[in-house]
């Protein structure tokens, strides 16, 4: 197939749990992409070319050697990518805003996905799932810490301000919200339909979507550790939306926390 024909589509969320698996599931009815590398890869793309910028920029002087690099790096990155596939459409994904917005610079004519999830649901799966078993005087103080709620709240504080430094430009991307993708929202499957040019019906694009298996990446209680990205059949216990319980104060500290990154993103 003719690069020219094929689209890359890149995917960005903005930490893990976001469920930029299932999203990459989901996507796949519109548009039957192919993942590179593999197809649960998180591949740091947007941060590789935010590294190299900020070389170019600040430790290359003259002109004719930032032009070297770029014919070296840059020139051909596109069609070395679309020689991974001769798919329509192939995904680059990651659980990192950094270096986002340089996607749409040197990728104008792909298509270019944000994809948001409620900090609230997304920093309680990462509590329910942390390990911190291992007997050091650290992970005390971070053990009594999560018990009252402390930690937590420091945490998505500390991360949230994290993402608030490299938070893309929302007009350069599309933004897609993991929610709307579960519940399947019209608004969301029209949008996305028009993008890929799909002739499937929204009846059966929502089938397609419903008949997802779960990538368990975070039942760590229901599946175990081993074989965490393999696709499982829905359980009755799975929730896509507010998959994880926590204590009450854990679940303040969190509320607490991460308030102001889930106003910016829409969710308060």
């Amino acid at each position: 197939m003719s690069t020219t024909a094929q689209r890359i589509i890149f995917s960005n969320s903005y930490f893990p749990r976001t469920g930029h698996n299932f999203a990459s599931e989901a996507i796949k009815v519109f548009s039957d992409h192919e993942v590179l590398a593999h197809q649960r890869a998180e591949t740091r793309l947007s941060i590789v070319l935010d590294a190299y910028y900020k070389i170019r920029q600040h430790q290359v002087v003259h002109q004719s050697d930032k032009d070297f690099l770029d014919h070296l790096f840059i020139a051909n990155i596109r069609e070395q990518i679309l020689a991974k596939s001769d798919r329509p459409f192939i995904m680059i994904k990651d659980t990192s805003f950094v270096g986002k917005d340089w996607l749409p610079e040197l990728f104008p004519n792909d298509i270019h996905i944000v994809l948001i999830r409620d900090p609230y649901a997304v920093f309680n799966s990462i509590f329910k799932a942390m390990d911190l078993r291992k007997k050091t005087f650290k992970n005390l103080l971070k053990r009594i810490g999560k018990t009252f709620g402390l930690y937590p709240y420091y945490f998505c504080r500390k991360v949230s301000k994290q993402i608030f430094a490299v938070m893309p430009d929302f007009e350069k991307h599309m933004v897609v919200r993991y929610e709307d993708l579960v519940n399947k929202d019209e608004t969301t499957l029209l949008k996305l339909k028009e993008v890929f040019q799909t002739d499937k019906s929204l009846e059966q694009l929502k089938s397609d979507i419903d008949a997802i298996e779960v990538i368990n990446s975070s039942f760590f209680e229901e599946v175990g550790a081993k074989k965490i990205w393999e696709a499982k059949k829905k359980t009755e216990k799975f929730n896509p939306v507010n998959r994880k319980a926590n204590t009450a104060l854990i679940r303040m500290g969190v509320a607490l926390g991460s308030k102001q990154l889930r106003q910016h993103l829409g969710y308060l």
